[in-house]
């Protein structure tokens, strides 16, 4: 029998806050939206590039990323009903693995993420770029809509939460869509049926009479 999968963004979807925009808010200002036409991993490499922070200071940094608290029994429903949760972001591997480690999280969820690590000679995060892998995207690194669609036949159903136009051509062809901020308002503009959500309590409320 095939699994039930959620599939869910990371920044600003999980988290309250992207965490690039905490690290340009806090140590490169001169990066923010208006002062720049950068995007996807163009601006993230930017971003996390050259802060000369030491890993402890870092993973200081990303400890303080707001995490939604009602996530953790959200994996652990799912994982109850004998579906698997995967978080698919055009992110930094990287903070979100150390993330889920800090929430005790990293063994029950799986991630879909830019390869990344700590790179010592400039204090930041640097990426790791795989053009030959299925899922490469020249901008975002990682292409949503493929990963849905490859997982598509495999599971049983597919879930999907987000927040942003990053996520729209991928929530779209899910069975399931939660959607929060932008993505609640775009999803809204081209009529497609989805639930609006604030927190992962209220997506368990909906998927538990939905899946009876």
């Amino acid at each position: 029998m095939k699994q039930f999968l959620f599939i869910t963004d990371f920044d600003g979807t999980i988290t309250a806050q992207d965490f690039f925009v905490q690290i340009i808010n806090k140590y490169k200002p001169e990066l923010a939206f208006f002062k720049t036409t950068k995007r996807g991993v163009n601006l993230l490499s930017d971003v996390f590039s050259n802060l000369n922070l030491s890993e402890d200071e870092l993973l200081n940094e990303i400890k303080q990323v707001p995490f939604d608290p009602s996530f953790s029994d959200f994996v652990e429903f799912i994982k109850s009903i004998g579906g698997k949760v995967l978080i698919l972001s055009a992110g930094a591997r990287y903070y979100i693995e150390n993330k889920l480690k800090m929430e005790n999280l990293d063994d029950k969820v799986e991630i879909m993420s830019n390869e990344s690590f700590y790179d010592e000679a400039n204090g930041g995060i640097a990426f790791v770029e795989n053009k030959n892998d299925e899922f490469y995207d020249e901008i975002f690194g990682i292409n949503k809509l493929k990963v849905v669609q490859n997982f598509k036949e495999k599971f049983s159903s597919l879930a999907y939460a987000g927040d942003s136009y990053a996520d729209f051509d991928a929530c779209r062809f899910c069975d399931f869509k939660f959607a929060k901020n932008k993505l609640d308002v775009i999803l809204d503009m081209f009529y497609i049926d989805h639930h609006k959500f604030d927190n992962f309590a209220e997506i368990k409320a909906v998927l538990e009479k939905k899946l009876k």
